[in-house]
């Protein structure tokens, strides 16, 4: 025991635990889970990654083929993108602990424990370089731990590994280019590669600079440093052929969805004023307004920036170390404010929120410089203090000149960074009596903790009201569906806490978010009237033809009910569906309706082979969901969608337009209300849909029908459909349009009338020839199907994307694609047993590139000893 604990070990033990005591009372502060009423939830942690999360329980604990494939992901999706980007993190193992109710418990240990992880290894880093020792190494850890970057993104915790990681890979790198042993600098580099691709391809970038720093600190010959050039490279191929087994099949799922997004045009060159980022030196210096779009976050504490500054001009290292030291800095800070290398630096796309998240390198690049010049055992001297002060001064100058035009300054800020400052150097300047590494370490940690409170108080959080109450609701709904394990359907919502819930609840639904979604599947929600973006779908906006066709057997619908609860259901509305009446009554819960239809078809069936030739087109989703189903069920002489006319309409304040849709309203008098009001009255009970285009957002426009709002989403790229009506014959409906903005466009704004019954008798048809399965799981689905002479295609409404392989009686089928969307298999008229293989493209050629990678190292290890 003595070995661990003992007086060399003290300082890594108080690097371990600082950070929890420190950041462990500003959660209990802020009453979070467990401490209190609130949770650690913000922004995407609250929105994406604890469903992520819970993702990660499901698979893990119940169907371990859902690493591979999921239909959770929207109507089906790869999903070994997903968990290379957020879950492959050994350390997320602690979250099994936790189920879905108190899963924000156990992120907030998870945070806690990176905390000290990352604090521990920088610590123990720089002691074991000799480079500090003692309490100052325990120092540079709680800065390097508690620096703005880590304050600013903690939320983000599929990155923060990165910061655990990082200077084991440095130190791996220091002992492979002294020593030539690889496996310091190829293990963490490689487990970094499997934890996140994304954090590992800057650090890859920053690795190329500190290289050629590391080279400039002695005279070397050629010879020397090609050797170390040699060892570099071999080290870094080493680490990306082990991580091949992942690498290469999520590049390929990104070439799929967020690779086709990469930024061919760059606006302004210069993206903000480059003296509003010495602002960001000072405490408390990022708000909510800098999370979207803002300043890098640099924050390093007084002891770590004046420690960086004493290395440029210490003359104990050579001058050409502290030359390439000084281009890699410039090189680092232009980063930060040019655009084209703040793209390269985020992989050739620039970041949607969280700005400039390459910046952790420049703040571990600085406290680096510092650990390796501060001294422990002289005082400051005259001319570093001179030079030291009078930068300080320009800084402050400059703060003091610009922080009114930034949005995350203000004056208390400024004297309080200036009052650690000035502390700083008199620390420096005093002798180094027995307690001086304790003054130090005791000023810094006032010094981040200060910081940490005035930047985390700028943020609001989710209660856990609000988690929990739509979370336990739903959770009680779908306890009252049976078989969601072990048969394929789908269940719709009318309400949602995240786009995320089917990940969340273990169900397949329509909707899913995440950051290697599939365009094309983004791509056809959207053709269809459902709100999709870059990196989501939804499934919201759907019609009865969707619902049989994609198999939403069981929605969800919290429309009749009413709760003034944070979180509950009702709450939560994303849209509204009277069409669910004509569904048939299958449960209730307190806060939840659950229907089922029984028109849903399943996940294959027979179809028209003219289903093969069906393009959808941006115009209109009710025209493109008619021209689909008319392909798939091989008939088009009957419409099944109905344009209609406006009874009449009226106008409030502005002129009245010759017709609805495509009008132009401008308000006559600016203070008065706006306004058009149109009115339609059902003939029959069919349901009845009305288009708007994508600028109709609730920011611009609100929509009532008979005086109850209508829910939209926030943000949608092409038209969406609204259900209106159903079962309402004979009953006046009343639509009202008002303006929110100067002027709106009443864009895409159509009435549209379903025959109800003709999609019943046509779906009756394609049910009587459906894909009979007998064995399901997510990556392989065998059934039998009777296919008739008028559909010789087993259509199915799994999403079309490589990997997925067809066996027709045994023998593979080349599959097709209907829609540009979904999977379809060929076949000849008759009895027929089909089954479906997914496995991820160039998942066994990474398999054997890696298995290859740990033979060479075996062989190479075993005949280094044996030398």
């Amino acid at each position: 025991m003595k070995k661990y604990f003992n007086r060399t070990t003290w300082p890594l033990w108080l690097a371990f635990w600082l950070p929890i005591i420190i950041m462990g009372s500003y959660f209990a502060t802020r009453h979070m889970m467990p401490f209190g009423k609130s949770t650690i939830l913000t922004v995407d942690l609250g929105q994406q990654y604890v469903d992520m999360f819970a993702l990660l329980r499901n698979t893990l604990l119940h169907h371990p083929a859902t690493f591979f494939y999921s239909f959770s992901n929207a109507l089906g999706g790869d999903m070994l993108g997903v968990w290379t980007y957020y879950l492959m993190s050994p350390l997320n193992l602690i979250l099994l602990f936790f189920p879905p109710a108190i899963l924000p418990t156990g992120i907030l240990f998870l945070t806690l424990l990176k905390y000290a992880l990352a604090s521990f290894t920088m610590t123990w880093v720089v002691n074991k370089l000799k480079w500090q020792t003692g309490w100052l190494a325990t120092t540079f850890g709680i800065i390097y731990v508690l620096m703005g970057w880590m304050i600013s993104y903690q939320l983000n915790l599929l990155w923060l590994d990165a910061l655990i990681l990082l200077p084991l890979i440095i130190y791996g790198l220091e002992k492979l280019l002294s020593t030539g042993k690889y496996r310091y600098y190829v293990i963490p580099f490689t487990l970094m590669l499997v934890i996140n691709y994304y954090i590992a391809y800057m650090i890859a970038l920053f690795l190329m600079l500190y290289w050629l720093w590391t080279i400039s600190r002695e005279s070397l010959n050629g010879r020397q440093i090609r050797q170390a050039f040699v060892r570099f490279v071999n080290g870094s191929l080493l680490s990306v052929a082990l991580a091949a087994v992942v690498l290469l099949p999520t590049f390929f799922q990104l070439t799929q969805g967020k690779g086709q997004y990469n930024t061919t045009t760059i606006g302004n060159w210069i993206e903000y004023n480059p003296l509003f980022f010495f602002s960001k030196m000072f405490v408390g210096s990022f708000n909510f307004a800098q999370m979207p779009t803002g300043q890098p976050n640099i924050f390093i504490a007084s002891i770590g920036a004046f420690g960086a500054l004493l290395y440029f001009i210490n003359r104990d290292f050579r001058w050409q170390n502290r030359l390439i030291a000084s281009l890699i800095t410039i090189f680092l800070f232009a980063s930060m404010f040019i655009a084209p290398l703040d793209l390269l630096w985020h992989g050739l796309q620039f970041p949607v929120w969280y700005p400039y998240r390459f910046s952790f390198l420049w703040s571990f690049w600085l406290l680096w410089l510092a650990a390796t010049s501060l001294s422990s055992h002289h005082p400051l001297q005259v001319k570093p203090f001179i030079a030291l002060i009078s930068t300080f001064a320009i800084i402050f100058i400059v703060v003091a000149c610009t922080f009114s035009k930034t949005n995350f300054m203000t004056w208390p800020q400024l004297l309080v960074g200036s009052a650690f400052a000035l502390l700083a150097l008199v620390l420096l300047l005093m002798p180094r009596v027995k307690i001086w590494s304790w003054l130090i370490l005791l000023l810094t940690i006032t010094e981040v903790s200060t910081n940490a409170i005035w930047s985390l108080n700028n943020f609001s959080y989710l209660t856990k009201a609000e988690y929990q109450n739509e979370v336990n609701a739903t959770h009680k709904a779908l306890a009252t569906i049976p078989n969601t394990n072990t048969q394929f359907m789908r269940i719709g919502q009318t309400y949602s806490r995240t786009k995320d819930d089917p990940f969340m609840q273990d169900y397949f639904g329509g909707s899913a978010f995440s950051s290697s979604f599939s365009k094309k599947t983004s791509d056809f929600m959207g053709l269809i009237g459902n709100p999709n973006g870059d990196n989501y779908a939804t499934y919201y906006n759907g019609t009865m033809l969707t619902d049989n066709l994609l198999g939403f057997k069981y929605f969800l619908d919290a429309s009749t009910h009413f709760a003034t609860a944070q979180g509950a259901p009702a709450q939560m509305q994303n849209t509204q569906r009277p069409d669910l009446l004509s569904d048939l009554f299958h449960a209730e819960t307190p806060d939840v309706t659950i229907y089922k239809n029984p028109n849903a078809l399943g996940l294959g069936f027979a179809a028209n082979s003219a289903a093969l030739k069906t393009q959808l087109k941006n115009s209109n989703p009710l025209v493109n969901q008619t021209n689909l189903w008319d392909g798939i069920v091989g008939q088009s002489n009957q419409a099944l969608f109905t344009a209609l006319p406006f009874l009449n309409f009226t106008t409030q304040n502005a002129n009245r337009p010759q017709s609805v849709n495509g009008a132009f309203l401008t308000p006559k008098n600016l203070v008065k209300p706006t306004s058009l009001t149109a009115t339609f009255i059902p003939q029959d009970n069919n349901p009845y849909y009305l288009t708007i285009g994508p600028n109709m957002t609730p920011d611009v426009v609100t929509i009532t029908l008979n005086g109850r709002v209508l829910h939209t989403n926030d943000a949608f790229k092409a038209p969406i459909i609204l259900n209106v009506a159903n079962l309402a014959k004979d009953q006046p409906q009343t639509l009202v349009f008002t303006l929110k903005k100067a002027n709106l466009w009443l864009q895409n704004v159509g009435l549209y009338e379903l025959n109800a019954p003709l999609l019943t008798a046509q779906t009756k048809q394609l049910q009587a020839h459906s894909w009979q399965i007998n064995h399901f799981s997510q990556r392989k689905i065998s059934g039998d199907i009777d296919v008739p002479r008028t559909a010789q295609l087993l259509m199915t409404t799994i999403p079309q994307i490589p990997g997925w392989h067809a066996l027709v009686d045994g023998q593979p089928v080349a599959t097709k694609t209907v829609a540009n969307m979904f999977l379809a298999v060929p076949l000849k008229p008759g009895q027929h047993t089909v089954t479906l293989k997914y496995t991820p493209p160039f998942l066994i050629l990474g398999s054997l590139i890696s298995l290859l990678a740990v033979l060479i190292t075996l062989v190479y290890t075993f005949l280094q000893r044996k030398r």
